[in-house]
C-alpha cells in the first residue's frame, strides 16, 4: 500500500510539474504575443510621423530652392531695391 500511495504522490506532482509548466509557456506566448502587437503598434505610428516628416522635408527642400533662384539672391543683395534685407537678416549663398 505504501508503495501505491508514493506513486500516486509522484504522479500527482508531476501533474502538478507538467500543469505549472505547460501554464507557464501560456504566459510566456501571450506576453510574446502581446509585445508584438504593441510593437505593431509603434511601428504604424513611427510610420505615419516619418511620412509626415518627408513631407516638411519636401517643403522646406521647395522653399529653399525658390530663396536660392538667382532672382530671389539679385532682390535680396540689390542695395537699391526696396527689398533690401534688414540688420540681423542675412541672404543665402
Amino acid at each position: 500500500m505504501r508503495h501505491l500511495t508514493k506513486s500516486i504522490s509522484s504522479i500527482k506532482f508531476l501533474a502538478a510539474s507538467a500543469a505549472a509548466l505547460l501554464l507557464g509557456l501560456a504566459l510566456g506566448r501571450v506576453h510574446v504575443r502581446a509585445q508584438t502587437t504593441l510593437i505593431g503598434y509603434k511601428i504604424g505610428h513611427l510610420k505615419g510621423e516619418e511620412a509626415k516628416l518627408l513631407e516638411e522635408r519636401s517643403t522646406l527642400r521647395m522653399q529653399l530652392a525658390k530663396m536660392t533662384t538667382q532672382k530671389h539672391l539679385t532682390l535680396m543683395t540689390d542695395t537699391t531695391s526696396p527689398h533690401v534685407a534688414g540688420e540681423g537678416t542675412y541672404a543665402l549663398k
